[in-house]
């Protein structure tokens, strides 16, 4: 007999583009948070980090993701690693967030996740931060996205009802 547990997963950044990533292929878990998550890993691979003003690239081909050279040279390889293109396999409720003057991780990726969630009706929210970066370093926001993440994993690994921010747009 098998027992499935609820569980949760999380992450931010590169650990955002993996709970992103997993979900897409499997159900397994029940809530996810995904922060400043790379989705598309063909368009950011193109683009350049504000913080150092330098293209991404040697995060794929070598380090994080070591696909062995550009999307032109592994096109199938980029398309199937990166979330977006599997959108419509998710099961998870999945709550985003991310500093909307993130410059390590543009946050046009998590809006773009977001609204393909959005195209294929599936669960999920997103929490843009004004006046943020790649972390949040405001106290008040700092505050914030700590009461959402506990309220989120109680609501859908708990049972916790009266979440109003979920279930007014969680049907």
């Amino acid at each position: 007999m098998f027992f499935h547990a609820l569980s949760g997963i999380m992450g931010h950044s590169f650990g955002g583009y993996e709970s992103a990533f997993i979900i897409t292929q499997t159900p397994l878990f029940s809530a996810a948070i995904a922060s400043g998550v790379i989705s598309d890993l063909n368009s950011y691979y193109h683009t350049v980090n504000q913080d150092i003003g330098k293209p991404d690239v040697w995060r794929f081909e070598r380090e994080e993701w070591n696909m062995q050279g550009p999307p032109s040279e592994n096109q199938s390889g980029y398309l199937f690693n990166s979330p977006i293109a599997h959108v419509q396999n998710i099961k998870t409720p999945v709550l985003l967030w991310t500093g909307k003057n993130d410059w390590q991780v543009d946050s046009r990726q998590s809006m773009e996740f977001y609204s393909a969630l959005r195209r294929h009706s599936k669960k999920g929210i997103m929490v843009l931060y004004p006046n943020e970066g790649h972390l949040l370093m405001k106290t008040e926001n700092q505050k914030d996205v700590t009461q959402k993440t506990l309220e989120w994993f109680d609501y859908f690994l708990k049972g916790k009802q009266g979440v109003g921010w979920i279930e007014n747009v969680i049907q």
